[in-house]
């Protein structure tokens, strides 16, 4: 097992892009589960595993259980970042085209969040019981990160593809609902509405800020897209939620740097060092 030291080695940034000259940073908009929270870790493994056992069976599947298994992965994590309905939207088209009779995306999103419930349940009551603390279900030094970025003056957003509610209870849970002062944004009762991208058009608007000086934090495709589309700078968080072990997650890694990240971590157990580079960059952009 490795000690605290060893793990703090692995977790070191890797700086895929010379970060930008960039104005003061001004807004920081946060993903939650995978790139905060770890209450929902598992859920790729718990979606995939649904749209396989649903597809393998229909008369037009004639891939391995392997082969399909990669194919659902791939398209299940290009749409990740944005609300779930989506990718239940590509599995109902994928049944129809393989001679399927599909039932509604409700349906199918349903039946996964039934699941990915009963594992996040046994992780809050762990939480309760006082089996496990706030930090063991985050990403190792996102609330030393957090309290950095508020420190510095940053405005603080959280944006997640998951149920608005879900996430504002999750974070309280946390105890880092303080951090974003009510700016929690997720899809709510028709999820087809929210995107991630009006939330940060809505952020940059509202602070009267550039796009240059907004650093987004995420785990999905989709965000770090957006980011990037806006002229921010992109942090990638490819970590191992299983085992927190400080080493990055390769099938997450290639994912965010071709997404378009400046960097990517494996957590933020090296916080200071991305920070000094982050904001080295802002200060010698506004000499």
């Amino acid at each position: 097992m490795k000690t605290p030291a060893e793990k703090k080695r692995d977790a070191m940034p890797e700086f895929v892009q010379v970060i930008p000259k960039s104005d003061s940073l001004r807004v920081a908009v946060i993903d939650f589960d995978g790139t905060l929270s770890l209450i929902r870790s598992g859920w790729l493994e718990i979606m995939v595993d649904q749209m396989v056992d649903i597809l393998q069976p229909l008369p037009g599947t004639t891939e391995s259980d392997a082969d399909l298994a990669a194919y659902v992965t791939d398209f299940v994590l290009n749409l990740n970042g944005r609300p779930t309905i989506y990718q239940m939207d590509y599995l109902v088209n994928e049944i129809r085209q393989r001679g399927g009779l599909p039932s509604t995306p409700e349906s199918y999103k349903q039946q996964f969040l039934d699941t990915l419930h009963q594992k996040a349940e046994r992780r809050v009551d762990a939480l309760k019981a006082g089996q496990v603390t706030t930090d063991d279900l985050m990403v190792p030094g996102a609330r030393t990160m957090l309290n950095d970025l508020a420190a510095r003056g940053l405005q603080l957003t959280l944006a997640s593809g998951t149920a608005v509610k879900n996430v504002r209870h999750e974070a309280a849970l946390l105890q880092i609902d303080h951090f974003f002062e009510g700016r929690i944004f997720g899809p709510g009762d028709d999820p087809r509405e929210f995107s991630k991208l009006a939330v940060m058009e809505r952020v940059l608007a509202e602070t009267g800020s550039r796009g240059s000086q907004l650093l987004g934090f995420g785990d999905g495709f989709v965000e770090i897209e957006n980011i990037k589309q806006l002229g921010g700078i992109a942090v990638g968080c490819a970590t191992d939620e299983e085992h927190r072990s400080g080493r990055v997650e390769e099938w997450k890694r290639t994912r965010l740097i071709q997404a378009g990240a400046d960097v990517i971590v494996p957590d933020y157990q090296n916080w200071p060092k991305l920070a000094e580079r982050l904001f080295d960059a802002a200060s010698a952009a506004g000499e």
